[in-house]
C-alpha cells in the first residue's frame, strides 16, 4: 500500500514539474505549430512522460547522473524540434529548468535528516522494549512516507518560486537579439547543472563490495550539499535579472539618445518657426499697409472722373481676406504657440466636425522665465494625446459633443498649463508610471506624449497631473518660474 501510495505521489510530481516546464517555455518561446491551441503543453507531456518512463525502468543509484543527463538530452532533443527561435536559447531554456529542478531537490533533500532522526529515536523506544517490533514498522513506513512527501512539496515550491522569478524578470520579451546575451545567461545554468551532476556522481560510493551514501558517512553534508544547491540557485536567478537590468538600461539608454535627438531637432525648428512667424507678421503689416495706400491712390482716381469699378473693389477685398489668413486665430504671446496651437487646432477641426477649441484663456505673459521649445513640446504632446481622445470618442459616439481647451494660470512663482477635453470614459494606466497611455495600435508610442511632458515639468522643478472626470480629461502641468 505504502508503496503505492509513494508511486502516486510521484506521478503527481512528474505531472507538476510537466506544468513548471510548460510555463517557462511559454514565456520565452512559441511552438512551430501555432495553430493548434494545445501546441503549448506538448513539453509539459513530453516531460512527464520521460519521467514515468524512467520511473518504470529504474536506474541503478550509481547511474543516477546517467540518467539526468539522458533525461536532459531528450527533453532539448524535442524541443529543438517543437519550438521556434534560436538554437541557443532552446538549449539555455532545457539547461535552466534541469538546474533549477535539481538544485531544489537538493536543496529539500536534506529534510529527510528530520525523519532519520525521529526514526532513531524509535529504534531506541523498540530496543527499550517500550513499542514492539510491529509497531516500529508500521511508524518507519508512514515516516518514511511524510519524508517522501515534505521533501517533494518543498522541491515542488522552489522550482516554481525561482521559474516564477525567472519569467517576472524576462521584461524584454520584444528584443529577439538573444544571440550573444543566451551566453551569459546559459553559463550559470550550466554550472548549476555540472554541479548536480557531480554531486549525483560523488553521493554513491562503493565499500567493501557494498554501495554507501555519502550522507550517512559524512552528515555534515546534509548542511553542505543544500547550502551549496541554495547558493547556485539564487546566483542563477539573481545572474538572469542581472543581465536583464543591464539590457534594459540599454535600451533605456538608445531611447534616451533618440529622445534627446528629437528634442534638440524640435528645439531647432522651433526657433526657426519663431524667425519665420515674426517675418511673416513683418510682411503682412507692410502688405497691408502698400495695399491701403494702393487703394486710396485708385479711389481718388476714380472720385475725380467720377466713376467707379467694382471688380477692382472686389479683388481688393479679395486681397484682404488673402492677407488676414496669414495671422492665427490664437494669440498667446509667444511665436511657438501660437504657432503649435493653430497648428494642433487645424488639424482637430478638419478630423473632427464641430468640434469646440478655445484657447482664450492660455497667455504666456514676458516674465515667464521658460523656454519657448519646451512650452512646445507640452503643448505638441498634450494636443496630440486630445486630439486622439477625442478621434476615439468620436468615433465610439458619433453624436458626442467634442472640445479641447488649452488654458494657463499662475499662483504665486509657479506657472500652470491645463488641457481639458472630452473622452470616451475609458482609460489605460501603465503600471510603472502610473499615468494614462496611449490607445494607438503602436506599442513603441505608449505614454511617450505623457513623458516628454513630465520630462520638461521636471526642467522647472515641476510635475505633471491627470483628473478623469466623467467623460472629461485634464492635464495639468505645474512649472515653477
Amino acid at each position: 500500500m505504502s508503496d503505492l501510495l509513494s508511486a502516486v505521489i510521484s506521478i503527481l510530481l512528474y505531472i507538476f514539474e510537466g506544468y513548471c516546464i510548460q510555463y517557462l517555455f511559454r514565456a520565452f518561446a512559441k511552438p512551430r505549430i501555432s495553430n493548434i491551441k494545445q501546441s503549448e503543453y506538448a513539453v509539459g507531456i513530453v516531460w512527464v512522460i520521460i519521467r514515468l518512463i524512467s520511473f518504470l525502468i529504474p536506474f541503478d543509484g550509481t547511474f543516477t547522473a546517467l540518467k539526468l543527463l539522458i533525461h536532459t538530452f531528450v527533453l532539448l532533443l524535442f524541443c529543438l524540434i517543437w519550438y521556434k527561435g534560436i538554437v541557443l536559447l532552446k538549449v539555455f531554456l532545457v539547461i535552466q529548468f534541469m538546474a533549477l529542478r535539481e538544485l531544489a531537490f537538493f536543496t529539500s533533500y536534506s529534510f529527510i535528516r528530520i525523519y532519520d532522526f525521529i526514526i532513531d529515536i524509535i529504534s531506541d523506544f523498540v530496543n527499550n522494549g517500550t513499542i514492539s517490533a510491529d509497531v516500529y514498522m508500521i511508524l518507519t513506513k508512514a515516516i518514511l512516507f511524510l519524508s517522501l512527501i515534505t521533501v517533494q512539496i518543498i522541491q515542488s515550491g522552489i522550482l516554481l518560486f525561482a521559474l516564477k522569478k525567472i519569467v517576472r524578470y524576462y521584461r524584454c520579451q520584444n528584443n529577439h537579439s538573444l544571440n550573444k546575451e543566451v551566453f551569459f545567461y546559459l553559463f550559470p545554468s550550466a554550472a548549476g547543472l555540472l554541479t548536480a551532476v557531480l554531486i549525483r556522481i560523488m553521493i554513491i560510493t562503493i565499500e567493501n563490495g557494498s554501495q554507501i551514501l555519502l550522507y550517512n558517512k559524512y552528515p555534515s553534508l546534509y548542511f553542505i550539499v543544500p547550502l551549496t544547491a541554495l547558493v547556485l540557485l539564487v546566483s542563477i536567478i539573481f545572474s538572469f535579472k542581472l543581465y536583464q537590468d543591464m539590457t534594459e538600461l540599454q535600451m533605456k539608454q538608445a531611447d534616451k539618445v533618440i529622445l534627446e535627438n528629437q528634442i534638440i531637432q524640435m528645439q531647432n525648428s522651433m526657433t526657426e518657426m519663431e524667425h519665420l512667424y515674426d517675418g511673416i507678421r513683418s510682411v503682412k503689416h507692410d502688405m497691408k499697409n502698400n495695399m491701403e495706400v494702393l487703394q486710396n491712390l485708385l479711389q481718388r482716381k476714380y472720385l475725380s472722373d467720377g466713376s467707379e469699378d467694382n471688380e477692382i473693389k472686389q479683388y481688393f477685398d479679395g486681397m484682404y481676406y488673402t492677407v488676414e489668413q496669414l495671422d492665427n486665430r490664437v494669440h498667446t504671446g509667444s511665436a511657438v504657440s501660437d504657432a503649435v496651437i493653430n497648428s494642433k487646432f487645424r488639424y482637430a477641426e478638419k478630423e473632427i466636425k464641430n468640434i469646440r477649441l478655445d484657447a482664450d484663456d492660455f497667455t504666456l505673459p514676458d516674465n515667464i522665465n521658460i523656454q519657448a521649445y519646451d512650452i512646445g513640446i507640452i503643448l505638441n504632446n498634450g494636443l496630440d494625446n486630445a486630439v486622439e481622445a477625442c478621434k476615439k470618442m468620436r468615433n465610439k459616439y458619433p453624436d458626442s459633443e467634442t472640445f479641447i481647451s488649452v488654458r494657463s494660470f499662475r499662483k504665486r512663482n509657479m506657472f500652470f498649463i491645463e488641457i481639458e477635453n472630452s473622452f470616451d470614459g475609458i482609460l489605460k494606466i501603465d503600471k510603472d508610471s502610473s499615468y494614462p497611455v496611449s490607445t494607438k495600435e503602436e506599442s513603441k508610442s505608449h505614454g511617450i506624449g505623457l513623458r516628454n511632458i513630465r520630462n520638461c515639468a521636471k526642467k522647472y522643478a515641476g510635475d505633471i497631473d491627470c483628473i478623469a472626470e466623467d467623460k472629461k480629461f485634464i492635464l495639468s502641468v505645474m512649472l515653477k518660474n
